[in-house]
């Protein structure tokens, strides 16, 4: 529901409505989807060397890239490939990175503009976010699939090449390997912004000021993200060595045998690349967002009486 207000107009003396300033659910899906698009397109390769040092492992040595770092990884692949390489399947990747958000976002704000509560506050925004990326996850998963069996398989993947490897591990099921950790990592957002809440609260008394500057609020941001990034990477690192291949355990078996083999600091390998990306990526996407939104609430236009 949009709030309407009204103001009196010069020449007839009569209330006409103002452009609601409350963007709909398919401003904001189409707001973000662009900025995940341009960002996706921007910082794609850092996304490559991130996904492919997240699905590595020595374990996996001979189905996987053995990079050091991020710089170690773009600099093999510019060695080997050269430009050309960098961008090694970004058309499923752009496929599902613009399909997720989408989904994620109109969902998500469809449910929270049906069912709002004042009294419930950020609780309900966290709660109503997170099912809408459970209704993506749901229904975009087998995009996600064929994009990390594209970017990490050794020797690289079609998209098409993908789908008939994934098809013959297992058939339609396998589209969705994974499925259990990805509804669980629906929570990441709600992490992130659960975390920006509390740390602003906390500037705002310790400064004794109701406002952030621009450069306080970014700050806190990237706060909030780091911690997030904290607490459910090394499922995300889970997820990532469950995609890449066929294996015959869930990410908690995957995982368990990494950490056995390599020790507990091998559950943040890519860790650098992922907030580096994240971080990146997240100040490029929300000032498109906020810019891409309200150019979509000022196109409507004032309705005609």
């Amino acid at each position: 529901r949009h709030r309407l207000t009204f103001v009196m107009s010069p020449a007839h003396d009569s209330p006409q409505p103002m452009i609601p300033s409350e963007p709909s659910p398919l401003e904001v899906a189409a707001s973000i989807t662009a900025g995940e698009l341009l960002t996706t397109v921007l910082f794609y390769p850092v996304e490559l060397v991130k996904s492919r040092l997240q699905a590595s492992a020595q374990s996996f040595a001979s189905s996987s890239y053995q990079y050091s770092g991020l710089v170690d990884g773009l600099l093999s692949i510019l060695q080997k490939n050269g430009v050309k390489g960098l961008f090694v399947g970004i058309a499923p990747v752009i496929v599902r990175a613009g399909s997720s958000d989408f989904v994620a976002a109109f969902a998500g704000e469809a449910l929270l503009q049906r069912f709002r509560l004042e009294s419930l506050g950020f609780l309900q925004g966290l709660f109503w976010r997170t099912l809408g990326c459970a209704v993506s996850v749901l229904s975009t998963m087998p995009f996600e699939s064929v994009a990390a069996r594209v970017t990490t398989s050794s020797p690289p993947l079609t998209s098409r090449g993908a789908v008939k490897v994934l098809w013959h591990e297992g058939g339609l099921k396998t589209f969705w390997r994974g499925l259990g950790v990805n509804l669980v990592l629906c929570l990441n957002p709600g992490l992130t912004f659960t975390a920006l809440a509390q740390i602003k609260n906390l500037f705002l008394s310790l400064w004794r000021r109701q406002r952030l500057s621009t450069a306080e609020a970014a700050f806190a941001g990237v706060l909030a993200k780091l911690l997030a990034l904290l607490i459910s990477y090394p499922l995300m690192r889970g997820k990532s060595l469950v995609q890449a291949r066929n294996t015959s355990g869930g990410v908690r078996q995957v995982l368990s045998s990494v950490a056995k083999d390599e020790g507990m600091r091998s559950l943040y390998q890519g860790f650098t690349a992922q907030l580096s990306k994240s971080l990146m990526s997240a100040a490029v996407k929300y000032a498109i967002k906020e810019r891409v939104e309200n150019l979509l609430i000022q196109s409507r236009g004032v309705p005609k009486t």
